[in-house]
């Protein structure tokens, strides 16, 4: 078969891995339903400039999401296949970029193998089925470091302008971080491989131009609508205090180590040969990308470890540098199949353990969605490990790198048909809003010690927010409310209010409440 049509059916499946089923998930809370209700939000104002969510201003991301989002809902309606379709087709791109690159690095099976790597990788396609900015802020990056890194002779002097130009889509996805990431790895890639670190005056300002002409427009009207110290006291609390401090998510400095080891499941061992190949061989190895690709990694592992806020989804952005060093390790290895032994053998090490650990967790106390995803994967990989171990042992690496994609794709099948439909319904008030009709009628919603961002897009209303404290006060000349909060938090109503309270109906981890009607005087 042509290895064009074989890298068609990688991004053939990377698109049935990032759409199965995506349209039956419901929007998960926090993130997924407030980027969605604030797109709704900018749609139905018409305000390109400042995101609101609901009804208030959120300005702590730029507003790229939201604009792709636009024309979609417009076009489309808000299903949530269209609001996650960005993220997928972000996240296809990447792919696509990452077997571009490796395509010119590695030759054509390289580039084959690089973008099925990232196809069965957890983390990549995880993170490509949730409407979050990470997606978008990944594509614009690897864009950004495929120039510089297979450095295209076609478009010469006009490399800059596009750099700088995807660096300002990376800042409209995310902020800050859109042009510190890829100037922190793309300087650690040129230090270590020998490039010059520094772009020549002319390259900085054509790129400078690129940036600003993406970017500066919406820059410039979201400085005059906040003004200089607001402005100023968002970048201080965005960059300063979310590094430094950590606003949220706050994750020991080890954190990346353990997602790295199950997002990339099990392409963490080919890459960890990669990179130790690297480090002993170093400039001598005569690898300049090799060099670049790991040196960039571990510059963005340590960015983000340093910080204090860690999320999973923060490190999208490095996915392709794993994806092209591991298939470069795979390269190594059939350049010489006996000598490059020791990828193939941890690959088949990886995938027996995560059979037996997933094996082990299947018997724990779990929702049976995830207790089958669990017991069907360790059966997966245990079969994938027996053929890892076949290709090991008869020098032929590529049947143990295909039998470790053939396991974690269809792993990653179980997990995106099983496991993620019935996650979404424990995150989402979905359920909570089909299950209690009373919710849809014309009565005030009272979201009670709680964050619900599901449950404004889904009843498309904004319900008021208060603390359990607030409520007795509240509830004397209230007309008829709606109280929502979580059942482990109803007795924090008191036991005076709880007797006069009683369910209307629940779902999942959430109840909803009303008063108990007064018996009529007779």
């Amino acid at each position: 078969m042509n290895k064009h049509w074989l890298f068609g059916l990688v991004l053939a499946a990377a698109a049935i891995l990032l759409l199965v089923r995506t349209g039956s998930v419901p929007l998960t809370d926090p993130d997924e339903a407030r980027y969605s209700r604030t797109s709704l939000e900018m749609v139905r104002s018409g305000d390109l400039v400042v995101p609101t969510f609901e009804g208030k201003p959120r300005v702590v991301k730029p507003p790229l999401l939201h604009w792709i989002h636009g024309p979609l809902f417009r076009m489309l309606g808000t299903s949530e296949l269209v609001v996650r379709l960005p993220s997928a087709l972000a996240t296809l791109l990447t792919i696509f970029l990452t077997g571009w690159i490796a395509r010119r690095w590695l030759g054509e099976e390289g580039g084959i193998w690089a973008a099925l790597i990232m196809t069965t990788s957890i983390l990549v396609i995880g993170i490509g089925r949730l409407a979050i900015l990470d997606p978008l802020l990944s594509v614009a990056i690897l864009a950004v470091l495929a120039l510089d890194i297979v450095e295209p002779k076609r478009i010469g002097a006009y490399r800059s302008v596009l750099a700088g130009s995807f660096l300002g889509l990376a800042f409209l996805a995310k902020g800050p971080v859109g042009v510190i990431v890829p100037v922190i790895i793309m300087a650690a890639g040129r230090l270590v491989s020998g490039k010059k670190v520094l772009p020549s005056a002319s390259g900085f300002l054509n790129g400078l131009a690129g940036w600003c002409v993406v970017s500066l427009p919406w820059g410039l009207a979201f400085l005059s609508r906040m003004g200089g110290s607001g402005t100023g006291s968002l970048l201080k609390e965005e960059i300063l205090k979310r590094f430094f401090s950590g606003t949220a998510h706050v994750e020991p400095a080890w954190f990346y180590v353990a997602i790295m080891l199950v997002g990339f499941i099990p392409w963490a061992a080919p890459l960890g040969v990669a990179l130790f190949r690297v480090a002993r061989q170093g400039r001598r190895s005569g690898d300049k990308t090799a060099l670049y690709c790991g040196a960039a990694l571990l510059a963005g592992l340590l960015f983000f470890s340093l910080g204090k806020g860690k999320l999973p989804t923060y490190i999208l952005p490095l996915a392709p540098l794993v994806a092209l060093l591991a298939a470069w390790e795979l390269s190594r290895q059939l350049a010489a199949p006996r000598e490059g032994k020791l990828g193939s053998r941890l690959l088949a090490g990886t995938m027996a353990a995560w059979a037996i650990i997933l094996l082990v967790v299947s018997f724990q106390d779990l929702p049976a969605a995830a207790a089958t995803a669990a017991r069907y994967g360790a059966l997966v990989f245990g079969i994938g490990a027996l053929f890892c171990v076949g290709g090991a042992v008869l020098h032929r690496p590529r049947i143990a790198f295909g039998s470790a994609a053939a396991s974690s794709g269809l792993f990653l099948l179980l997990l995106m048909t099983i496991f993620l439909p019935s996650q979404g319904l424990r995150r989402s008030a979905f359920s909570l809003v089909q299950d209690v009709p009373a919710l849809s009628a014309d009565r005030p919603v009272w979201v009670v010690d709680t964050y619900i961002p599901s449950l404004t897009w889904y009843l498309d209303e904004v319900p008021e927010k208060m603390l359990s404290r607030q409520v007795p006060g509240r509830m004397n000349g209230a007309d008829n409310p709606l109280i929502v909060m979580e059942k482990r938090h109803y007795s924090h109503l008191g036991p005076d209010l709880t007797r006069q309270l009683r369910e209307v109906g629940s779902a999942g981890k959430y109840q909803v409440l009303e008063r108990i009607p007064e018996a009529p005087n007779r």
